[in-house]
C-alpha cells in the first residue's frame, strides 16, 4: 500500500509539472491571427476600386452600344421645325400661312445608335406642301386648309438612318392673301386743362405707319388713331406713350389678331407753355427823328401770347414788322403790318396782321425840286468814277406845317449808295435817298431813282 501511494504522488506532481511547463511556454510563444478578406460591400469605399470599376462598366457599355444596331427600336426626335412649303402659283399670288396648328413635331428615326443618338431637331425638318388647284380664286378671306405632314433630312451630313413616322400626321392652316397698306397717324389725346397755360397741338414721333397681315383684314382698317386718356392737368410739356389703335370706316375699333403694326406704340409729345399778354409796338424807316412815338398807333394793341417760361417772365412788348415812311402821305395814313414773333413763341390771339395809322393832323405837303447840284455819291470803289445824269427831279414833302411853308429848293438833298455796286459799270438807275435840311420833322413820299454814268478810272 505505501508503495502505490508513492507512485500515484509520483505521477500527480509529474502531471502538475507538465501543466505548468506547458503554461509558461504559452507565454513565451506570442499569437498571430489569420488576416481575413474585406467584404464586397466594403470595396465601394476604396476610391480607386471605384474608379476602376466605373471605367470598366464604360467600356464595356460603349462597346454594347456601338455594335447594336437599333433599327428594331426607333428613337424619337423632339420640337422638329415644322414649315409650310407654298407651291409656286401660291407664291405669286402673293399667298401667305397666317396661322399653323402645330409649329413643332415629333420624328421617329431608326439606324445606327452612333448616328441616332447625335441627331438634333434642326437636322431634320416635318413639313407640308401647299399646291391649292386655283390659287388666283384665294384672297380677301381667311381660308382653313389641312394638309398632311411629312418629314426630310435637312443635311446629308448625318444620312445613315431612317425616318420612320411623324406626329402628328397633318397639320391645320389658315391662308390669305398678303398685303400692306400706309395710313397717317392721327392723334386723340385727352388731359386737363389750366386757362393760365397754351396747349400746343400733339406731335408724334411717327406721322405714319405700315399696318400689314391678312387681306380681309388689311381692307377693313381706315384710320389709325394713337390714343391717350388722363385726368391730370398738364403745367408743363409732357410725352405720353400711346397705343395704335385701327378703326373702320364705319367709326368702329377692328379687333383682328393677325394685323401687324410697324410699330406698335409711338409717343405723342403735348407741348405746354405758360400764357402772357404783351403790348404791340410800331417801328418804322425813313421816319424823321423828330416824329413822335405818341402819333403811332397800332390796332389792336396788344396779343396774347405763350412761350417758355423762363423767357416769358421779362418779355413786356413785341415790336411790329417797320412801316415805310416813303409810303406815307397825308392821304395815306394807315398802314398793315405783321407781327413776328421771337423762337419758341405761340400766337395765341393767331393775329398776324396789325394795322397802324398815323396822327398827321397838323401836317402838310409840298411839292420841291431837288436839282443836280444836291445828289451826291457815296462808297463808290476806287476805280469807279461815277457822274449824275439827272438833271432835277421833283420831289413830294411831308412834315410839320411850319416846317413845310419854310422849305426852299436849296434845302432838298439826296444821296446816292454805291455799297454793293463795285462791279457796275455804264449807265445805270440807282435808287437815291432824300433829306431835308433844317427840318428834321420832314420826309419824302415816294421812291426816286437818278440816272448815272460809271466809268473805270
Amino acid at each position: 500500500m505505501k508503495f502505490r501511494f508513492h507512485k500515484i504522488k509520483n505521477d500527480a506532481v509529474q502531471s502538475t509539472e507538465n501543466k505548468t511547463t506547458e503554461k509558461n511556454n504559452n507565454k513565451k510563444t506570442k499569437f498571430k491571427p489569420r488576416k481575413k478578406m474585406p467584404k464586397i460591400s466594403e470595396l465601394f469605399y476604396n476610391n480607386h476600386f471605384v474608379m476602376g470599376f466605373s471605367v470598366l462598366c464604360a467600356l464595356i457599355i460603349w462597346f454594347i452600344m456601338g455594335f447594336t444596331n437599333t433599327t428594331e427600336r426607333p428613337r424619337e426626335i423632339n420640337d422638329v421645325p415644322v414649315e409650310i412649303e407654298l407651291s409656286t402659283a401660291a407664291q405669286e399670288e402673293n399667298l401667305k400661312v397666317f396661322q399653323q396648328s402645330e409649329t413643332t413635331a415629333t420624328v421617329s428615326v431608326s439606324g445606327s445608335s452612333v448616328v441616332v443618338n447625335r441627331l438634333q431637331p434642326d437636322d431634320i425638318k416635318a413639313y407640308a406642301k401647299f399646291s391649292p388647284s386655283s390659287a388666283s380664286t384665294i384672297g380677301g378671306k381667311l381660308t382653313e386648309y389641312t394638309l398632311p405632314l411629312e418629314a426630310k433630312k435637312v443635311t446629308n451630313e448625318l444620312a445613315d438612318y431612317q425616318l420612320v413616322s411623324v406626329y402628328p400626321t397633318e397639320v391645320t392652316v389658315l391662308i390669305d392673301r398678303y398685303q400692306e397698306k400706309i395710313l397717317d397717324v392721327e392723334s386723340d389725346i385727352s388731359y386737363g386743362f389750366n386757362d393760365q397755360y397754351f396747349y400746343n397741338t400733339p406731335t408724334l414721333s411717327e406721322d405714319s405707319v405700315t399696318i400689314s397681315g391678312p387681306e380681309s383684314s388689311v381692307s377693313k382698317v381706315t384710320r389709325v388713331v394713337a390714343e391717350y386718356k388722363t385726368d391730370e392737368v398738364l403745367t408743363s410739356t409732357k410725352v405720353f406713350e400711346c397705343k395704335l389703335i385701327p378703326y373702320d370706316e364705319n367709326g368702329k375699333v377692328v379687333e383682328d389678331q393677325y394685323l401687324e403694326f410697324s410699330t406698335e406704340k409711338i409717343d405723342a409729345t403735348v407741348s405746354v407753355f405758360p400764357r402772357k399778354e404783351v403790348t404791340l409796338t410800331p417801328s418804322a424807316i425813313n421816319m424823321p427823328k423828330s416824329f413822335s412815338r405818341s402819333r403811332i398807333q397800332a390796332d389792336p394793341s396788344k396779343i396774347v401770347i405763350a412761350g417758355p417760361e423762363d423767357a416769358l417772365k421779362n418779355l413786356t412788348s413785341i415790336t411790329l414788322d417797320p412801316i415805310d415812311f416813303s409810303n406815307v402821305n397825308l392821304d395815306t395814313t394807315e398802314l398793315t403790318t405783321s407781327v413776328t414773333l421771337p423762337a419758341g413763341f405761340r400766337n395765341i390771339s393767331n393775329t398776324w396782321k396789325v394795322s397802324v395809322s398815323l396822327d398827321l393832323s397838323d401836317y402838310s405837303q409840298r411839292q420841291l425840286e431837288l436839282t443836280s447840284g444836291n445828289i451826291t455819291v457815296k462808297n463808290a470803289s476806287d476805280t469807279q468814277d461815277v457822274s449824275v445824269l439827272t438833271d432835277s427831279m421833283h420831289v413830294q414833302a411831308i412834315g410839320p406845317e411850319n416846317q413845310i411853308l419854310s422849305l426852299a429848293s436849296d434845302d432838298v438833298y439826296a444821296t446816292i449808295d454805291m455799297t454793293g455796286q463795285t462791279d457796275v459799270y455804264g449807265t445805270v438807275e440807282l435808287p437815291v435817298t432824300v433829306g431835308f435840311t433844317d427840318a428834321e420833322g420832314c420826309w419824302a413820299y415816294g421812291k426816286y431813282t437818278a440816272t448815272v454814268t460809271i466809268k473805270k478810272k
